[in-house]
């Protein structure tokens, strides 16, 4: 009899392991039918262009990470190969094996397409878009019309190619599309491109929307997503004079042109645009250069817009009753830049938020997979801490273990030298959306035909 009872507890103890580790694979049921809300940095775009499989890719995107790590589904809208538009790579020209000025640029035209045009996508994530255009819709009609007219618009070819498959009649928006999808979970973080102007323009004026109108906004979007009953996590904005893409003067500029024609000084950790066009050194315009008091004024917007984003996430809770988890990427990327990522456990960073640093991509302003990953995690801790799940985190040193661009073989020992995109027109990062959907529109004949068979118009 006990030999018996001994068996029978021997195949319980199995029976029980073997259903943990099954409800383990199943996946964590509020997220199973995730939806993600945003712009370029939550879509994977990265490297100044748009691609599944890439450095990065969607398929390393932030969401792409959450999704794998809590064992649930996540379709997305892949692009083919080159890309929309093809990413940037660095290009060794004169083989002294470091990175000189113009040797970060695209080796490769045309434009890719949906890997899969009938695949019903949930991460609808629409680089470029800000907190008004989430709301604006995009129909077949439009794109054919301009394909017709031959006013090519590229936000709305990539806005339809991410929003607008599998074909559909009436005009879809970000926000159509998620509560057309049913979610239990929404993931969102837009309002990135509400402030990003005034760092790649290096002046603070450059965004004139105030914070009440990005609050009005704000809470709208909110509110509409409401509609689906969801739970959600929301991220608020971080610095955006953080990025990579602007760089210490460093002693390499040390005084500027004003306005009124006097020579002003500038300190050495005053910031400057990596693509700044060499032409202009050593004396640039001041317009040009970020000085401390610009940047603190450029803190002050963006903190204000996070304030507006607190109480949005607040008033939605208490008045539609959903339960949203804030992520606070304002501080955690602060810290990150303050402090960088010590992978091994010996004292010193091996991931900094400087050029090629391994948090950014050659773009300097989207993150490397390794960056998504950092990412990722800060949303797994906030959607942990407010539902009570247990994700568990990405394994950011397995990551960055395999990802180029976290160990590259160019990382200046200094600062990244000025001029280092080679396919710029004038300064690659002012305005840099619009430059990159000039890019689409400049190649659409890559994609008429496959537009044409797909609307069936010619």
């Amino acid at each position: 009899m006990r030999r018996n009872t001994t068996r029978w507890s021997v195949c319980m103890v199995l029976f029980t392991s073997a259903m943990l580790a099954a409800d383990a694979r199943a996946g964590v049921f509020r997220l199973r039918r995730m939806v993600v809300v945003g712009d370029s940095l939550l879509a994977g775009f990265g490297s100044g262009g748009f691609v599944g499989v890439g450095r990065p890719g969607q398929v390393d995107s932030t969401p792409a990470f959450i999704a794998r790590r809590a064992h649930v589904r996540l379709p997305l809208p892949v692009i083919d190969g080159p890309g929309v538009p093809p990413q940037l790579t660095i290009v060794d020209a004169n083989g002294n094996g470091r990175l000189d000025p113009g040797e970060v640029r695209r080796t490769q035209d045309g434009l890719g397409f949906r890997s899969d045009p009938d695949k019903v996508a949930r991460n609808l994530a629409v680089p470029g878009e800000d907190t008004q255009s989430v709301f604006e819709k995009i129909a077949p009609q439009d794109v054919a019309g301009e394909l017709v007219t031959g006013k090519v618009n590229g936000r709305d070819v990539l806005k339809f190619l991410i929003l607008g498959l599998p074909l559909r009649s009436e005009p879809v928006s970000q926000v159509s599309r998620a509560r057309d999808l049913h979610p239990s979970f929404l993931l969102v973080w837009i309002g990135n491109n509400d402030v990003l102007d005034m760092a790649t323009s290096t002046n603070p004026g450059a965004v004139t929307l105030t914070p009440d109108e990005f609050g009005s906004r704000f809470h709208a979007l909110l509110d509409a997503l409401a509609d689906t009953r969801a739970g959600m996590a929301v991220a608020n904005l971080p610095d955006p004079t953080g990025i990579a893409a602007l760089r210490p003067a460093a002693g390499d500029v040390t005084s500027c042109h004003a306005a009124d024609g006097t020579t002003q000084p500038v300190a050495a950790d005053d910031l400057l645009s990596i693509d700044l066009d060499r032409n202009q050194l050593p004396t640039p315009p001041c317009s040009k250069v970020l000085n401390a008091a610009e940047r603190a004024q450029v803190r002050a917007k963006v903190s204000a817009f996070n304030d507006q984003i607190a109480t949005a996430i607040a008033d939605t809770e208490r008045a539609r009753g959903v339960t949203i988890a804030p992520v606070d990427l304002f501080t955690a990327l602060d810290q990150v830049g303050a402090n960088g990522v010590d992978l091994n456990g010996d004292g010193v960073p091996d991931l900094t938020t400087r050029y090629l640093g391994g948090i950014f991509s050659l773009d300097g302003i989207h993150p490397t997979r390794t960056g998504n990953a950092l990412i990722a995690n800060a949303f797994i801790d906030a959607i942990n801490a407010r539902f009570g799940e247990s994700v568990p985190h990405v394994a950011v040193a397995r990551v960055a273990a395999h990802d180029r661009l976290a160990h590259s073989r160019f990382r200046p020992a200094a600062e990244v030298p000025f001029g280092v995109i080679g396919d710029s027109e004038g300064d690659d990062l002012e305005s840099f959306f619009t430059k990159m959907f000039r890019r689409v529109e400049d190649h659409i004949d890559d994609l008429r035909h496959r537009l044409n068979d797909l609307f069936d118009f010619f």
